[in-house]
């Protein structure tokens, strides 16, 4: 199995040229218990596979001593240092910066070309950010973003709230990952009340991936990277401003909930 994705991913490649990044998206809905770990293996899945990236972290504000997405947007010229010993892929803060983007008058093709041109370098970009952030940039475009699950008590309530906001404000359907320590442990509760509560009040049904905490030893499972397959065949091309954005039509199961909305 491992073979096959590891060859999956070659014929992937060439869908991110230097001069074309992609970006996927993954939600910060709190829940740092899954979200953060969840990240990081996707990233060490990626990088892995051959893609250079970068974390637009939009949880972390910028600042004199930690600058990131905001002094890209004002000047191009900066990069973010890059440290020898760190990780593969390159986090930066970027909360100012995604807020700026998404408030700024023009079109959205625009703001995602500028994107793309001050992450040339790089073959992914993702987006880490609440989905209040992640709807005016990436909303009707087919990609899916990344939600993830955890025991938190929490976990239910703020999932909910931003599985609500992507599909009914971005039309977007989210990956629902849910976060075992174990295959056994399937967290089944938590996972079970979303579906309930999506069905029941959204007319949307899940289907949630059920993944296993890798181990320290083996980081990246075959489901990490098979996931991390799915989320870049579905990145949005930080294609240049003259290049139209597809817009994508929506599922049967996400019609259905768009429909249910519209009808209160």
């Amino acid at each position: 199995m491992l073979e096959s994705a590891i060859n999956q991913a070659s014929g992937l490649a060439g869908m991110a040229s230097p001069s074309a990044p992609r970006m996927m998206a993954m939600v910060s809905h709190g829940d740092t218990h899954s979200e953060l770990p969840m990240l990081w293996r996707l990233c060490w899945a990626l990088t892995e596979f051959g893609y250079a990236l970068t974390v637009l972290d939009a949880t972390t504000q910028e600042s004199a001593a930690n600058p990131g997405l905001e002094q890209l947007l004002d000047n191009a010229f900066w990069r973010a240092p890059v440290a020898e010993d760190g990780p593969a892929w390159n986090v930066i803060p970027a909360a100012c910066g995604v807020q700026a983007l998404c408030q700024e008058p023009g079109a959205r093709a625009h703001k995602l070309a500028h994107l793309g041109q001050l992450f040339a370098h790089e073959s992914v970009v993702i987006l880490y950010g609440k989905s209040e952030w992640l709807v005016p940039l990436m909303a009707d475009t087919g990609t899916e973003p990344l939600l993830a699950l955890s025991r938190s008590k929490t976990s239910l309530l703020s999932s909910y709230v931003a599985l609500k906001r992507l599909l009914l404000q971005g039309r977007l359907e989210p990956n629902v990952v849910n976060w075992a320590r174990t295959s056994a442990d399937a967290n089944d509760a938590a996972t079970a009340s979303l579906t309930k509560c999506a069905k029941d009040f959204l007319s949307y049904d899940v289907n949630a991936l059920h993944i296993a905490s890798p181990t320290e030893d083996d980081p990246t499972s075959g489901a990490i990277q098979r996931l991390a397959l799915r989320l870049m065949e579905r990145a949005i091309p930080l294609h240049t401003p003259n290049v139209a954005m597809p817009l994508s039509r929506p599922s049967a199961r996400l019609a259905s909930a768009l429909a249910m909305a519209g009808a209160h």
